[in-house]
C-alpha cells in the first residue's frame, strides 16, 4: 500500500496549484520539453509525437492519432486496413547499425515507422529502418501470442512525411504535410463539436499551421520550460505515483478475486489505452478463451468516473440467455450490451459517475465469477 507523508502531499498540491498559471495562457501551451536543435526535423517530430500520444496532457484524447491513421487510409495500400487502437509511441530510435528512426507508433495491428523530411534529401539508411521494423514486429507478435492477446500478424507500415508527399524508396509510402494536416483538422473538428474550445485546441491548430507552412517556428516560452525543468523531479514523482496507484488498484482487485474464486483463479492483467484513458484488464490464465473484465478510468472527468466492461468470447445463444438472466438479478444497476469483432465478443458495460474502489471490485468479482462459471461449466 502506498503511504505518503502529509508534508509530501502538501508539496505536490502546491506544485499542482503553482503549475496552473503556466497552463492557462495560449502562449504557454508548450510546457513540455518538445525538442532542441538547429534544424526543423527534431522539434517537429517531437511535437508530432506529443500530439499523437493519447497519454500526453493535451486533453485532445486520440483525435490526432485518428487523423493520422485516416490520412494513411486514404492511400490505396491501406484503404481497407484497420490500424486498431494506439499502444505506444517513441522517437529517436537507434537501429542495430546506428541509424536513427525519427518516430515509430505501435498499434493493436501495426508498427508504423515515420521518417520526417523537411529540407533534406531522402538519403537515410532506409534498409536499416526496415530491418529494425521487421525485428520489432516479430517481437510484438511473439509477445502477443505468449500473453494470449492475439495471433494476428503485425503489419509493418513505413512512411516518409515530407512537403510534397513523394517517396521513391521501395516499400515506403509518401505522405505530405497537407494530406496529414487536412485529415487531422477533420478529426479535431469532430472533437471540438463535443468539447469546449480550450488552449490545447488553439495550440494544436497553431501546430497544424506550422506543419502546413513552415514559415516560422512556434515561439518557445522559456518561463514554462524553466518551470518544468526546475520541478522535473517532483513532476516525475507525480507521474510515478500515478503508475503506482494503477498497480495498487490492480493488486487490490486481484487479491479480492483470488480470495473469492480460489486457487483456480490465476490473475492475468494488462493495461491498455482507450481514447487516452487507462483501461485495466482482468483475466484468468486458466481460461481457454479471451473473455475478461476491463476497468476503464475516465481520468479526464472531475470527479473521475469509470466504467466496468465484461467481454465474453464466442458465446452461444444458450450462454447469453443464462448470462442475461443472472445479470438481471445483480445489484449494480442497468448495463449496456453489444457485439463486436464480427460477433466474436459480447460485451456489457456498467458506468459509474464517480470512482469507488470497493464498488468496482465487487462488480468485477461478480463478473469474473460469472466468466469462471461459463469457462468451467457452460461451455
Amino acid at each position: 500500500m502506498i503511504e505518503i507523508e502529509d508534508n509530501l502531499i502538501q508539496r505536490y498540491e502546491n506544485l499542482l496549484f503553482k503549475s496552473q498559471k503556466y497552463l492557462i495562457p495560449e502562449k504557454e501551451a508548450n510546457i513540455f520539453d518538445t525538442a532542441y536543435g538547429n534544424y526543423y526535423e527534431n522539434p517537429t517530430t517531437e511535437l508530432l509525437a506529443f500530439f499523437l500520444n493519447p497519454h500526453e496532457k493535451h486533453n485532445l484524447q486520440d483525435s490526432f492519432y485518428k487523423g493520422f491513421v485516416e490520412a494513411l487510409r486514404q492511400k490505396d495500400e491501406f484503404e481497407d486496413f484497420d490500424f486498431g487502437d494506439f499502444v505506444e509511441i517513441s522517437t529517436q530510435q537507434k537501429t542495430d547499425k546506428g541509424g536513427i528512426i525519427d518516430l515509430w507508433i505501435q498499434t493493436d495491428r501495426a508498427l508504423i515507422i515515420v521518417e520526417v523530411k523537411i529540407y533534406h534529401h531522402q538519403n537515410n539508411p532506409f534498409k536499416q529502418y526496415t530491418a529494425w521494423g521487421r525485428k520489432k514486429t516479430r517481437l510484438i507478435q511473439k509477445q502477443n501470442k505468449e500473453q494470449g492477446i492475439s495471433d494476428e500478424d503485425i503489419k509493418l507500415v513505413q512512411v516518409v512525411l515530407c512537403p510534397d508527399g513523394r517517396c521513391q524508396v521501395d516499400d515506403w509510402q509518401g505522405l505530405s504535410f497537407t494530406e496529414l494536416t487536412d485529415s487531422i483538422k477533420s478529426s479535431i473538428a469532430r472533437y471540438t463539436l463535443e468539447n469546449p474550445i480550450n488552449k490545447w485546441i488553439v495550440f494544436a491548430r497553431e501546430f497544424i499551421l506550422h506543419l502546413k507552412g513552415f514559415n516560422e517556428l512556434l515561439e518557445t516560452n522559456m518561463d514554462s520550460i524553466k518551470f518544468v525543468i526546475d520541478n522535473m523531479n517532483q513532476i516525475q514523482n507525480l507521474v510515478d505515483l500515478q503508475k503506482q496507484v494503477y498497480e495498487e488498484i490492480i493488486e487490490h482487485i486481484n487479491v479480492a478475486l483470488k480470495n473469492d474464486i480460489g486457487e483456480d483463479y490465476e490473475p492475468y492483467n494488462q493495461r491498455h489505452t482507450w481514447s487516452g484513458t487507462p483501461a485495466l484488464r482482468f483475466a484468468n490464465n486458466n481460461w481457454e478463451s479471451h473473455s475478461d473484465s476491463v476497468l476503464n478510468l475516465h481520468v479526464y472527468n472531475m470527479p473521475m468516473s469509470c466504467a466496468v466492461n465484461m467481454y465474453i468470447e464466442n458465446p452461444t445463444d444458450e450462454i447469453l440467455t443464462k448470462v442475461k438472466k443472472i445479470l438481471s438479478k445483480g445489484g449494480f444497476g442497468s448495463y449496456d450490451d453489444w457485439f463486436e469483432s464480427n460477433k466474436r465478443y459480447w460485451g456489457a458495460s456498467w458506468n459509474f459517475s464517480s470512482f469507488d474502489l470497493e464498488k468496482v471490485t465487487q462488480i468485477i468479482i461478480r463478473n469474473q465469477n460469472l466468466l469462471q462459471l461459463i469457462e468451467t461449466e457452460m461451455r
